[in-house]
């Protein structure tokens, strides 16, 4: 659990042994990337049609390209054009914490923590909650470094006008009980910055005493410099772009542009968190919705499973049948839900764990059914025309026959090799 020393401000170790410790804040730091992949995509599919430049649109080479490691280069640090610029840069840095436990010798973690979100680290709860003003402000919060939004006099050099920073505060404490309760007269600690801080120095720590079982020339300076990738994303480009959001000028507006959800200029649909399970007190009501809500789900799934069986097998390859899943599929299915059912992706939770198997073969036979599972739900949604025109009908097939292919190992091609840790 993600939680801070009052007396220190810093986050405890629990481990006195180095290698577990840093094994311990990449498994926290993975379930926090996917918290706030999930909330970042729910928060921009509300969006409305006419803000589509605001949320922007996807392609299959978008994740790939979207690296810091990729044919993108450093320039994706500073890039803060689109809400889904900063959503797939969250994915990237789930994939790259999850090499990192692999080429550790860990388990990968690709489950995100339940919502609401609650951890020691932000003075609010993390919903899935649709674009508002106060949702702005939480993520504003996030992606700050320790002094953008601080009042401490150590700070005033770089930090945000006082004005700015009053106001972040004043709509946080609006629409938020625990920041309330947990600020009072004190300077609130936060910050997702003080995570990978201290997965930095914990690093380190264990380069000066790795364990006998890794190889001797383990690229520790590598994995340094790519936790610090994922710092400055956050405290530069992310940051930047939320800012714009909040206060509206990525609108061609101001902060009165989230004065009347009720108005057309107001930049988002409101979403009601449901799910796409039956039976449930918040169960989704239209029922072609729930449909597409639950196709959704099967997509969010295969993803997460593709993507655990790439992190166990160690072949990258897996990657790009989870991608073509979230751009062919998933991405096209968010869009029309938001746009003709005001209504947002649940990403419901199948369960406790993406490993789907007890070996890597039952793994890949329990996925082809998972696989089929969504293809029959979604020709369903086919016959009956409730499937977006830009849904990808070969999605499945070009997926099995990719997972066929792929269930022997092989190599990386030369130009696969560029985006190893893409």
């Amino acid at each position: 659990m993600l939680r801070i020393d009052r007396t220190s401000g810093q986050l405890p170790s629990d481990y006195d042994d180095n290698y577990l410790e840093l094994i311990r804040l990449l498994l926290e730091g993975a379930g926090l990337e996917h918290s706030l992949m999930i909330a970042y995509l729910y928060s921009l599919f509300s969006l409305k049609k006419k803000h589509h430049q605001v949320r922007g649109d996807i392609t299959r080479y978008a994740y790939l390209e979207h690296s810091p490691i990729g044919r993108g280069g450093t320039e994706v640090l500073q890039k803060h054009e689109t809400f889904l610029d900063v959503a797939l840069e969250e994915m990237q840095h789930l994939a790259l914490v999850n090499w990192f436990l692999v080429e550790l010798g860990a388990a990968p973690q690709v489950s995100p923590h339940p919502f609401p979100f609650v951890s020691d680290l932000y003075p609010f709860e993390i919903p899935l909650r649709s674009l508002d003003r106060y949702t702005a402000a939480t993520y504003l919060w996030i992606e700050s470094d320790d002094c953008k939004l601080s009042l401490s006099p150590r700070c005033k050099d770089v930090s945000e006008p006082k004005k700015f920073i009053r106001e972040v505060r004043r709509v946080l404490r609006k629409g938020s009980r625990r920041y309330r309760k947990l600020s009072g007269n004190k300077e609130p600690i936060n910050h997702v910055g003080s995570l990978y801080r201290k997965i930095v120095c914990q690093i380190r720590r264990v380069a000066n005493d790795p364990p006998k079982f890794l190889p001797a020339n383990f690229p520790w300076a590598e994995w340094e410099d790519r936790m610090n990738w994922i710092l400055y994303q956050g405290e530069m480009a992310h940051y930047q772009f939320f800012r714009s959001v909040f206060t509206g000028e990525v609108f061609n507006g101001d902060c009165h542009i989230w004065d009347d959800p009720r108005s057309a200029k107001y930049p988002a649909h409101t979403f009601a968190q449901q799910t796409a399970y039956t039976h449930r007190p918040d169960t989704i009501l239209n029922a072609d919705a729930r449909k597409l809500a639950w196709l959704a789900d099967l997509h969010y799934w295969i993803i997460l499973c593709l993507l655990e069986t790439a992190y166990r097998a160690g072949d990258r390859k897996f990657c790009y049948k989870a991608i073509d899943n979230m751009t062919l599929g998933l991405w096209h299915l968010g869009v029309w839900l938001s746009e003709q059912y005001q209504t947002g992706i649940p990403f419901d939770p199948m369960g406790l764990n993406y490993c789907l198997g007890r070996s890597p073969r039952m793994s890949l036979l329990i996925l082809r059914r998972l696989i089929q599972e969504a293809e029959g739900q979604a020709q369903q949604l086919d016959k009956q025309g409730r499937l977006p025109g830009a849904y990808d009908r070969e999605l499945f097939t070009l997926t099995l026959r990719g997972l066929e292919q792929l269930s022997s190992a092989g190599q990386l091609t030369p130009d696969e090799e560029e985006f190893r840790f893409a």
